[in-house]
């Protein structure tokens, strides 16, 4: 990738590295996080294939396999870049109504040429152009850190839900429990991954942005607060890989939730 300073967003223009990048906020972290997915979504699949060993395909189907759901259920998959989990939902589950939704146009031209007939379109977490209350299951998976305002980014996940849904986040998380875990993941990603992936790119920015999004994640008991804020209870959490990801599930009580708004 070449004129980075150009490419990622006005923020580069003043020196950010890729940690300062991943505490960008607002606008400058939205057209950061379009324009670095729009650069690497032609080896996206492959890049992430290397990277996580092939994990993160294993943990879609981990956390996806076992949520019970039924004909006619309606599903948005927000940030859905190249559509793995949305093509994974209709598969798994016959009759179910999966739209994907993502910031970046090039991930999504990746996600409609492998899935033709399936349901995707662009949009901003922050302000998702769906009625309120319009699907039962709101999944994002891998995206959280991307989000330009994290509880702007829950309220509107919880606005689109029908009280009583689901909001499912599955995500990378910064192994927190054991000390050697967390220095053998966090040498893999700050020191070692940058250089697994620079045969394949002109610039491995990209990547070292994603080693500083995922060890700055929330935690799992930051989240939880998050969605009691915003009107939504933590019912259920999952960790994968000794803490490396992680599924949340959360159940949405929009009387509780004073930013809900209908569209």
């Amino acid at each position: 990738m070449q004129g980075r300073a150009k490419n990622l967003g006005g923020e580069e223009e003043q020196g950010a590295t890729p940690d300062q990048a991943a505490q960008l906020r607002g606008d400058s972290k939205r057209e950061y996080v379009r324009s670095l997915f729009d650069t690497i979504s032609p080896r996206y699949d492959f890049l992430r294939l290397l990277v996580f060993a092939g994990h993160t395909s294993l943990w879609y189907r981990r956390a996806l396999r076992d949520l019970a759901l039924r004909p006619g259920d309606r599903v948005l998959d927000v940030g859905c870049g190249t559509g793995e989990s949305t093509r994974f939902l209709s598969r798994q589950y016959t009759g179910v109504r999966v739209e994907g939704m993502d910031l970046s146009p090039g991930m999504l031209s990746v996600a409609r040429k492998h899935d033709p007939q399936g349901a995707y379109f662009e949009g901003d977490v922050c302000a998702i152009p769906r009625l309120t209350g319009a699907y039962d299951v709101v999944l994002t998976a891998f995206t959280y850190r991307n989000f330009p305002d994290q509880e702007a980014a829950m309220r509107e996940m919880l606005r689109v839900l029908a009280p009583g849904g689901r909001l499912i986040i599955l995500d990378h998380f910064y192994p927190r429990d054991s000390e050697v875990w967390r220095a053998v993941y966090t040498t893999w990603m700050r020191k070692v991954m940058p250089h697994v992936v620079s045969p394949f790119v002109k610039d491995n920015t990209p990547y070292r942005y994603l080693a500083e999004s995922i060890i700055n994640q929330l935690s799992i008991s930051e989240f939880s607060e998050l969605m009691s804020r915003c009107g939504a209870e933590l019912v259920h959490s999952e960790r994968y890989s000794g803490g490396a990801a992680a599924r949340l599930i959360a159940k949405h009580h929009p009387s509780s939730n004073p930013g809900s708004r209908s569209r």
